[in-house]
């Protein structure tokens, strides 16, 4: 398997993540050649300094609107690193892999060798297991991708192993500063002749990070969720409408 440095982002201001990153340290160095981490200016500052122990750290602002625009500061950061291969990814989302299953997380790094960028989503059965609010919007997304491409994806989860080429290539190229990066990065990188190939993880799952821990999302009673991912998955349809004439 070759090197590689976990891109990450972090936004935690109430320090949910406290306890597990000194828990899970063992097991980030034992899956990567190096952890960089772009954390909001809200994050609790104990998380902050229990993140400088895993590697280089930037702190960037808070907001939705700079969501993608910290994701393509994260994958710069690793950059400099030096590894041929680099995994994007929210950190709560690596904490829970590493938690569930750090063996398959192996097993995706090291698969499809090939590839410039790999989306890693949910698998069928994880994906039916989510709150009702993010299948059902996602699944919008995920078809009109599909349409587009050929080729069914799990796009909204924001986990993307990519080559160094088609890294620096997102960071220099990419416009989207919002969370749509999901929709923007393989598109993008499809348009300038890099591989895109799909992975499917069973321990991959979500949970706010308020709810860091729970045994279940608790979300779906509240309209104004359900308003947000619909807003999510606008953003997203946007994103996308730009590379229609690509088709």
């Amino acid at each position: 398997m070759p090197p590689t440095v976990l891109a990450a982002t972090i936004h935690d201001p109430t320090g949910r993540l406290v306890e597990a990153v000194p828990s899970l340290a063992a097991r980030f160095g034992e899956a990567f050649a190096g952890v960089v981490c772009n954390i909001s200016d809200q994050t609790h500052p104990e998380v902050v300094r229990l993140a400088r122990g895993l590697g280089p750290v930037m702190l960037h602002p808070t907001g939705l609107a700079t969501v993608g625009r910290a994701r393509r500061e994260a994958v710069a950061l690793a950059l400099e690193q030096g590894a041929p291969q680099l995994l994007y990814s929210d950190f709560d989302h690596l904490c829970r892999w590493l938690e569930g299953d750090p063996g398959e997380l192996a097993a995706l790094l090291s698969g499809q060798p090939g590839v410039d960028v790999l989306i890693i989503g949910r698998s069928a059965r994880a994906f039916a297991a989510e709150p009702a609010r993010l299948r059902e919007t996602e699944a919008l997304v995920n078809r009109v991708y599909a349409m587009m491409t050929g080729r069914a994806a799990d796009l909204m989860f924001a986990v993307r192993r990519l080559s160094r080429p088609a890294a620096a290539a997102i960071v220099a190229q990419s416009q989207v500063d919002t969370l749509a990066s999901d929709a923007d990065w393989p598109l993008l990188a499809e348009r300038l002749g890099f591989s895109i190939g799909t992975a499917a993880s069973d321990a991959l799952y979500y949970r706010t990070m308020d709810e860091y821990g729970a045994p279940a999302d608790s979300g779906d009673g509240d309209p104004g969720n359900w308003i947000a991912r619909l807003e999510f998955a606008a953003l997203h349809a946007g994103a996308m409408r730009a590379y229609l004439a690509d088709r």
